[in-house]
């Protein structure tokens, strides 16, 4: 379990201040306070490359799947889930979410609890095709595509209940409101 702390709404405050709309977390804004002081009062201190992401060897910047940049206008561009490697048509986040909902109905087997796990629409049975619902047989459920946000906050649920094995590297397009337009990154289970 991770620790939890309680601040003052006034410290609150001035975190938010430090706080990049829509791509920082608390715990980003947290951790850059922590790199700034560290790098400025201890001497010798080697900060990271940004306290949100890091860069490793082929400039792919890796990012917690917990704390995950914005990923408006990005698309993956490999997907490895339980050690299988996603073919090319499928590099999608949708696509992602359809094969991680039928493994967890594998898995679970009590439509219930799989329903639980789900943190997005869905509907029982074969239903809504028409408005973006794909049905998932295993589940006996229709769960409908969403945009990359939320989708991955789905997947990332899943994932963390049921210890699967993810790795996805992605890209922003180039595009103005993109938070990294044409930069590469990474995230990992």
């Amino acid at each position: 379990m991770m620790p939890q702390i309680n601040i003052s709404q006034p410290l609150f405050i001035k975190l938010q201040e430090m706080a990049e709309p829509f791509v920082d977390t608390h715990e980003t804004v947290i951790s850059k306070a922590v790199e700034f002081y560290l790098y400025n009062h201890k001497e010798g201190y080697k900060p990271s490359e940004s306290p949100q992401s890091a860069q490793i060897d082929a400039g792919v910047m890796v990012f917690q799947p917990d704390a995950p940049p914005d990923l408006s206008f990005t698309r993956p561009v490999s997907i490895e889930l339980e050690g299988v490697k996603f073919d090319k048509p499928k590099l999608y986040w949708n696509p992602l979410l359809f094969e991680i909902v039928r493994i967890a109905a594998l898995q679970v087997k009590d439509t219930d609890r799989l329903k639980q796990m789900l943190l997005c629409n869905y509907a029982d049975g074969e239903q809504f095709q028409e408005n973006g619902y794909r049905f998932i047989p295993e589940a006996k459920l229709s769960v409908q595509g969403q945009a990359a946000n939320p989708v991955w906050k789905t997947i990332s649920h899943i994932v963390k209940q049921l210890g699967l094995k993810l790795d996805v590297t992605f890209v922003w397009e180039d595009k103005p409101k993109a938070a990294h337009p044409t930069k590469t990154a990474r995230m990992t289970f």
